[in-house]
């Protein structure tokens, strides 16, 4: 292999011309690892009409990646036909959360937020139900969750005491209290690892099937377009 080349017969490391084949390819005919032509084959194409890996053109064939106003690619923009559909994961981590306060500390004075699960519409905590009142406000919070995936609930409490009604006695005793946790507030999400989200047209097996196949179908268009002659490159 040459380092410069303007001869189709005798690739280079720069190949360029009318027939330009090299590892860097320029010319109205190009084949190379990296092609820009009117008609451009490689790995990485750019023409009028591009087939590669990543494929920009007019008309582009992109194993991976193709842009065109008629195209075909894995994926791609402008007018492609995409073979594959999106795919990604939905992650679902905890939410950046106020201050947390142990149940046993809060009091009249020291209100806060407390973490719990929720399972099958109930607040647990260490797998006890958490000892709290739902303002109207909480219970249309966790009744919107009801259905949902959601198994966490960050709630805002506060206490209420109230003075229970006095025991006769010979002597004055302290009036006891009655103490309730009150969740005035409460956001539900969900927390889990995770998950594989597969989006667009034909995402059943069927539909994936067929795209995988149409995918199948367009490596093989490359290696008979352009592929099998860029490996000879290095053989």
């Amino acid at each position: 292999m040459q380092l410069f080349s303007t001869d189709p017969d005798q690739p280079g490391i720069f190949a360029v011309g009318q027939i330009a084949y090299g590892i860097f390819a320029l010319g109205q005919m190009a084949t190379g690892v990296i092609a820009i032509g009117q008609i451009a084959r490689g790995f990485i194409a750019i023409g009028q009409g591009a087939v590669g890996f990543i494929a920009i053109g007019q008309g582009a064939i992109g194993v991976f990646y193709a842009v065109g106003m008629g195209a075909v690619g894995a994926r791609g923009r402008g007018g492609v036909l995409q073979l594959l559909p999106k795919i990604f994961f939905d992650r679902h981590e905890r939410p950046k959360l106020p201050p947390l306060t142990a149940l046993a500390e809060f009091s009249a004075l020291n209100r806060g937020w407390l973490l719990a699960r929720v399972e099958q519409g109930q607040l647990l905590l260490e797998d006890e139900p958490v000892p709290v009142v739902l303002s109207p406000e909480a219970q249309g919070s966790l009744d919107e969750a009801e259905g949902t995936e959601n198994n966490f609930a960050c709630l805002t409490i506060e206490v209420r005491e109230e003075l229970v009604e006095e025991r006769g006695s010979a002597y004055r005793e302290a009036a006891e209290r009655d103490r309730q946790l009150v969740a005035k507030r409460l956001t539900t999400w969900y927390e889990g690892p995770p998950t594989l989200r597969v989006q667009g047209k034909l995402t059943g097996i069927g539909g994936l099937f067929l795209r995988a196949c149409g995918f199948v179908l367009l490596i093989a268009a490359w290696w008979l377009l352009a592929g099998s002659d860029i490996v000879a490159l290095f053989l």
